[in-house]
């Protein structure tokens, strides 16, 4: 596993009532559900309070929920979150290829930040091993860049 660590910017600078949403799929949930509190509580613990939170059933639908809240201009950051685990099928290469690909389409052509908050993993163990709280920083760190083009 990659010993990679996300620096923190200047948050101080950020609008603290930006809204903030959170897509995760609920395939996984045990999963997804522990990944988006965490992230949530790094959020929380910079001040964002203006967060929202949607669940979609799987990892196809995050896509088209995302654009849907980006058409609409009701948020400024989104945070897809899902887990994928391999197991013994390929189906695992096709679902993750498909979403990544939804969710890069949409960042080019959206001027708001997505966080792809992917977690593609071999086993539980694992997805365990990367539940933290690097998808807010992430996205956070990218809000900042995007507020100072």
């Amino acid at each position: 596993m990659s010993h990679y660590k996300l620096k923190e910017k200047n948050y101080e600078n950020l609008d603290k009532n930006i809204k903030i949403a959170f897509v995760t799929a609920e395939f996984n949930h045990n999963f997804t559900s522990e990944l988006e509190a965490v992230n949530k509580a790094f959020l929380q613990n910079h001040g964002f309070e203006n967060i929202d939170s949607y669940l979609v059933p799987g990892v196809f639908e995050i896509p088209g929920l995302v654009n849907k809240l980006l058409s609409n201009k009701k948020v400024d950051l989104v945070i897809a979150l899902w887990v994928v685990i391999k197991w013994d099928t390929p189906h695992f290469d096709y679902v993750c290829a498909e979403s990544a690909r939804g969710i890069m389409d949409l960042s080019i052509k959206n001027e708001n930040p997505i966080m792809n908050g992917v977690l593609t993993c071999f086993n539980e163990e694992q997805v365990q091993q990367r539940i933290k709280p690097v998808y807010a920083l992430s996205g956070l760190n990218t809000l900042v860049e995007y507020n100072s083009i």
